[in-house]
């Protein structure tokens, strides 16, 4: 007999990093990890919520979000987005969590629907956009290391992290080792606004593409202040966490990094990008370095982006063993 109820599981792991992963944040080896299966008559959508440790959620409240009654008791037939506004509503905060429920049941919608993900929320692949690989900050070694097996892997444009302290060595590193495309992220590293404009005009002459999140998040009068100075895009990552927070950006950065874990999903996503696109700002679709899970969702979203950061199973060594554990 057929239950009236999608079935949601979930599992904890652990993401591990191929090389250290250093940011302005610190360094970190591995990532916790829930995953998430919404399964219905035998067919299962899949999901995870990757938890950075400078984050607020952690795998307790991600899996005690997901043991609610409210989770536990979503109805066949459903709508992904009613189910996420309904949750977003009744149950603040946990945006991973969210995020993970909310993949899973689209990519279980696509499923039983026999679509893609991209032809499920009516996304029409017309384009590929440029997908940055990561370099965290290490010595340049590492970072030729990093490159050396970024572009085995087809990459060809580079996201350099910096921290406003080895920014001109970091720069430096890179601009000896390749001349392919880069962007620079502060992950609001940087503190000086005049050193800070200083800095971005060296990348500019080099050919940087974009920077991302130079100053403390609720800064806006110094992102402001170095937007205006910029022929290049500047980027809110940590300035902008869901579709309310955009109407603030305006005067502050010309574009946004959208990333389903901080939204809480490919719902919340799909309608920041569109906001975006009536904004007329430029879109970034990022990830939390998640496994091929995550990064998938988020994939299935990038042709309406400008610009991907989707490197998570790259970055990861055992992507492989996470996407078999929810086979």
């Amino acid at each position: 007999m057929s239950t009236p109820y999608i079935q949601i599981r979930f599992k904890q792991t652990q993401l591990r990093f191929r090389f250290p992963f250093r940011t302005s944040h610190g360094m970190r080896t591995h990532t916790d990890v829930v995953l998430v299966c919404a399964e219905h008559e035998g067919v299962c959508g899949f999901g995870e919520a990757t938890l950075p440790p400078y984050l607020p959620d952690t795998v307790e409240s991600v899996m005690a979000f997901l043991r609610k009654k409210e989770v536990q008791q979503i109805r066949f037939p459903f709508s992904a987005e009613y189910v996420f506004d309904e949750l977003d509503k009744q149950l603040e905060g946990n945006m991973p969590a969210k995020a993970a429920l909310d993949m899973a049941l689209w990519q279980l919608k696509a499923k039983i629907e026999n679509k893609s993900l991209s032809e499920v929320m009516g996304v029409v692949i017309k384009k590929t956009i440029p997908h940055t690989y990561t370099i965290g900050i290490g010595t340049r070694d590492e970072m030729h290391e990093k490159i050396q097996f970024a572009e085995s892997s087809g990459f060809d444009f580079f996201k350099l992290k910096m921290n406003g302290v080895d920014d001109e060595r970091i720069l430096n590193d890179y601009l000896t080792l390749s001349s392919k495309p880069f962007a620079v992220d502060a992950n609001q590293g940087w503190t000086d606004i005049e050193k800070s404009i200083t800095f971005c005009k060296v990348l500019e002459q080099n050919g940087c593409v974009l920077i991302e999140q130079p100053f403390e998040k609720a800064d806006r009068k110094k992102s402001a202040a170095l937007m205006q100075s910029l022929t290049i895009p500047l980027i809110a990552d940590e300035a902008c966490q869901r579709l309310s927070d955009m109407s603030t950006l305006s005067g502050a950065f010309s574009g946004v990094n959208i990333k389903l874990q901080k939204c809480g999903g490919i719902t919340e996503a799909l309608r920041m990008i569109y906001h975006a696109q009536s904004l007329g700002i430029k879109t970034l679709i990022g990830c939390m370095s998640e496994s091929s899970i995550g990064c998938s969702a988020a994939e299935a979203l990038a042709p309406l982006c400008t610009w991907a950061d989707l490197d998570g199973p790259w970055l990861i060594e055992n992507d492989a063993d996470i996407c078999a554990m929810v086979i």
